[in-house]
């Protein structure tokens, strides 16, 4: 009986693993690009970190043809990096005093200085471009209910400060066409076993539409380091909606070592 049951459990096992991988949520994807690819194996550099996150239309509910509302992403960093936000100036203001500030207003309340962001801008093309670097935002608003319901883009203007309390980061962002300005709070601690840092992001709740993508590009001196002791490097990216599962998605690349 014994060497009957071993392969009927062997299968079982392999349907279940199946199962899981089916199971798999497409709704968001990361993607990123570290700079420089060569780094030293011991020593850490200065660097800079690109991060893609993609959120597709939720095909559920009143709005199929929006993505889900994000309440909090957490992005884990591989151990090969590190974030050292006291070599950058602090924003000189809090969360509430960049409430309903223009990009400009910004700058000014927090000081060039503690803009730790490259490539802000207002984007000109939707969800699905070739994007390799910048910072962005795009949301996408659903007027018509029901499936196939007609919807449009709103471009957002992304400045990422470095925040006024210890490890912490302002993610200004800013719609002008619709004059509406977002905060985005980031906490940069410790993240789970396999990785390094862990960005955790409260997303508060949008007028109106969701976020179909959010593109940062973080580099300011020392801010962001890196190394190559383990060739590997994998990041992580979980969000929270409030009308959807949760949902992760994994990115792995690989270092040089000079």
């Amino acid at each position: 009986m014994r060497k009957y049951l071993i392969p009927v459990v062997a299968a079982i096992v392999s349907a279940l693993a199946l199962t899981s991988v089916a199971q798999a949520d497409p709704v968001q994807s990361i993607t990123t690009k570290l700079s420089p690819s060569k780094l030293p194996k011991k020593k850490y550099k200065p660097a800079k970190i690109y991060v893609e996150i993609l959120t597709q239309k939720s095909g559920t509910g009143t709005l199929p043809e929006q993505p889900p509302s994000a309440t909090n992403t957490k992005v884990n960093f591989p151990s090969n990096m590190k974030f050292d936000t006291k070599k950058v100036k602090k924003c000189k203001a809090s969360e509430a005093q960049l409430q309903n500030t223009t990009t400009a207003q910004a700058k000014s309340l927090c000081g060039t200085k503690s803009i730790v962001s490259k490539g802000s801008g207002v984007p000109t093309d939707p969800p699905g471009a070739n994007h390799t670097n910048g910072t962005s935002a795009w949301v996408y608003v659903q007027v018509v209910p029901g499936p196939g319901g007609g919807g449009f883009g709103v471009p957002v203007e992304v400045t990422a400060f470095n925040g006024n309390k210890k490890n912490s980061l302002f993610l200004h962002s800013r719609a002008d066409s619709v004059n509406n300005t977002s905060i985005l709070v980031g906490k940069i601690k410790n993240g789970p076993k396999g990785y390094g840092k862990q960005l955790d992001v409260k997303v508060p709740p949008l007028a109106a539409g969701a976020i179909a993508r959010f593109t940062v590009t973080v580099k300011n001196g020392k801010y962001v380091q890196a190394r190559c002791k383990n060739k590997k490097m994998k990041f992580q990216a979980t969000t929270k909606f409030s009308n959807y599962p949760t949902a992760t998605d994994n990115y792995k690349s690989k270092c040089k070592r000079k």
